[in-house]
This record gives structure tokens, C-alpha cells and sequence, in this order.
């Protein structure tokens, strides 16, 4: 992931940067639905966006996985490491995802370029519950991001690309299922990346700091 350089970046930007520095250390998150044992398997995650030319996923989190920027092309992001899914899909299953989109419709061209990304504003922070719609077998964790703050989480063993894939770039009616999340103000609250750096420092008592 490409963190921005200047050092007169939007607050919102500087927000999302220091959010993924805090958790960076969640090596592999575990999608829930209970709090039952079940038997998962570790996979990919990658996010997709649907959003048009104008706009980014800046980051997104996954049940605190955090996934790659997804650029202005849309499409799909590069993949990062990584999420356990169970290995078997049941009814319930489901994820919190987070994701910041950035707006680039007032963007300066000779700023970026100087690596002032002042112009490039933030279109919403959100949040929702989402419902991992039902997989046969394991495969990559798929995010998709839709217009209007809305989501969907899928499992697949192909690409976006793919004819075989469940969501398809051309279908209009593909973010009729999708859930909608809530604004939030930052990805996550103080008081989150507090206890997220509590339960590091116990890992790393617990099992050494793997650094």
C-alpha cells in the first residue's frame, strides 16, 4: 500500500494512515457469526470497487483485516493476507467491514503531482454488518464496494474478471442485495485502537513479537 508523502495531507487522510499503522499487526482476522469453534481456513482478501473513475477505496478493514487501496479504476484492488474463513458456509455468517472512499472529483493535477493531496477529499467513512453470501468451498474474500455507502462480501476461487465470478461489472442490478453502511466519523476510535494495542502487547507476551 502506497502511503501519501506530503506533509499537508487532508485530516481525514492522515486519520486513515495512522488507523492502518495501528492495526497492522492483526496478521489474520477470523470471520464470525457466534462465538462458536468451527474449523476455518485461512484465504486472501481483496476489495472491488464499482464507484467510477472519480472516486478510491483509500482502505478497508475486514472484521480488523485490513485490505489494500482500491485505485480509481475500480475493479480489483491487489490482494492482501489475509482472512479465516470457516470452511464450511453456514446461515448467519457474516463480517464488519470498514471502508473510507475518497473523492477525487476536485482534484489538482500539479499538486498531486508535487505529492500534495490537499484537493483529494473524502466522499464517507462507513461501517456495516455484512452478510457473507453463501460459498460451496473456500476460495478469496471478495469486498465490493457500491455507490451510496453500500457493500457486499462474497467468496470465490475466481477473479472479478471472470465470467464465473458472482458479481459481474456490468450488472446494474448487482448492488440491489448489497447492505448499507453507517457514516462514521474515523475508521476507528481512539478507544478501539487502544484496545487494539492492548491485545497486541499481550500477543507479543504471550508469543514474542514476531518482528
Amino acid at each position: 500500500m502506497r502511503f501519501l508523502r506530503s506533509n499537508i495531507q487532508p485530516r481525514w487522510l492522515r486519520m486513515l494512515v495512522i488507523s492502518m499503522l495501528a492495526l497492522v499487526f492483526a496478521a489474520c482476522a477470523t470471520v464470525q457469526a457466534t462465538g462458536q469453534e468451527e474449523k476455518s481456513t485461512p484465504v486472501s482478501l481483496t476489495g472491488v470497487h464499482h464507484l467510477g473513475p472519480n472516486f478510491t477505496i483509500s482502505s478497508f478493514y475486514i472484521d480488523g483485516a485490513g485490505g489494500s487501496n482500491i485505485g480509481r479504476g475500480g475493479g480489483g484492488g491487489s490482494s492482501g493476507c489475509c482472512v479465516a474463513i470457516p470452511k464450511q458456509w453456514r446461515q448467519g455468517l457474516t463480517a464488519e467491514v470498514r471502508w473510507g472512499v475518497g473523492d477525487w472529483t476536485k482534484e489538482n493535477r500539479a499538486e498531486i503531482e508535487a505529492s500534495n493531496y490537499k484537493s483529494v477529499t473524502t466522499e464517507g467513512i462507513y461501517k456495516a454488518q455484512v452478510p457473507i453470501e453463501k460459498y460451496d468451498e473456500p476460495g478469496r474474500v471478495y469486498v465490493h464496494f457500491f455507490p451510496g455507502g453500500k457493500v457486499r462480501v462474497i467468496v470465490s476461487s475466481v477473479g472479478p474478471l471472470s465470467k464465473d465470478h458472482p458479481i459481474q461489472g456490468d450488472d446494474s442490478h448487482a448492488a440491489d442485495s448489497a447492505t448499507k453502511g453507517m457514516r462514521i466519523e474515523t475508521l476507528f476510535t481512539e478507544a478501539e485502537l487502544a484496545e487494539s494495542l492492548r491485545q497486541r502487547k499481550e500477543r507479543d507476551k504471550k508469543y514474542g513479537d514476531w518482528r
